[in-house]
């Protein structure tokens, strides 16, 4: 994190970067990462696929694939360009509340 916070002071005046190249240059930045942060901060319609939305894309078939590569172009290719801006949120908070249920109901302890 400090050598991250270095570099963006000394190679980026203290700017995050708005490339995709120069913020995963930075130490502990992926491309998950970078299009999140591409995607909040500057608007880009970039869609970020960790594990959750992997998984979620998968087991709908909505967008499948075997890594994550593949689920990112598959969906940046099904959404429209309108709806990839928040396309990643949705797919983080929306869908698991409503698609998956716990398997067992919650069960009280007993006294």
């Amino acid at each position: 994190m400090i050598k991250t916070c270095r570099i963006l002071l000394d190679k980026h005046n203290g700017e995050v970067p708005e490339d995709r190249a120069a913020l995963e240059a930075l130490p502990g930045v992926g491309r998950k990462t970078a299009n999140v942060v591409l995607n909040t901060a500057f608007g880009w319609p970039t869609i970020a696929v960790d594990t959750h939305i992997f998984r979620v894309c998968n087991r709908t078939q909505f967008a499948p694939g075997k890594n994550v590569e593949q689920v990112e172009e598959k969906l940046l290719k099904v959404v429209p360009n309108e709806f990839k801006v928040d396309c990643h949120h949705w797919l983080i908070f929306a869908w698991p509340l409503y698609l998956y249920r716990p398997k067992t109901p919650l069960r009280l302890l007993p006294h």
